[in-house]
């Protein structure tokens, strides 16, 4: 008899790490990556808070991060990204304002666990 796979509850999901090829890979541009990747979400909050306000603008407006957190199976976070997006904060606020996004969602889902 097959045994049933359970899935995870959305935190653990959310907080795990990914492999290589799921991975989060900061751009300034097209083709010009910035040799930083992000394999979970405390990784990429780390991240964004010394990324350049170009990567992040880059990235915010193709809607990468958005695609980003909901492979990560976080529609929430997808959601709230995208609102920031829509209200256009200066570039040079960007990395703080996206990487508080991040931080008060990873003490959410913690909280949560």
């Amino acid at each position: 008899m097959a045994r049933q796979k359970h899935s995870e509850p959305a935190h653990v999901n959310a907080l795990r790490d990914v492999p290589p090829e799921n991975a989060f890979y900061f751009y300034e541009g097209i083709g010009q990556p910035t040799g930083v990747a992000s394999k979970n979400l405390v990784e990429f909050r780390d991240q964004t808070k010394g990324a350049s306000p170009t990567s992040i603008e880059f990235h915010l407006e193709r809607g990468d991060f958005e695609n980003w957190f909901r492979m990560l199976g976080d529609e929430s976070l997808s959601h709230q990204v995208a609102n920031l997006r829509k209200r256009r904060p200066a570039a040079d606020q960007l990395p703080s304002r996206l990487s508080s996004l991040v931080d008060s969602r990873i003490r959410q889902l913690r909280r949560s666990g």
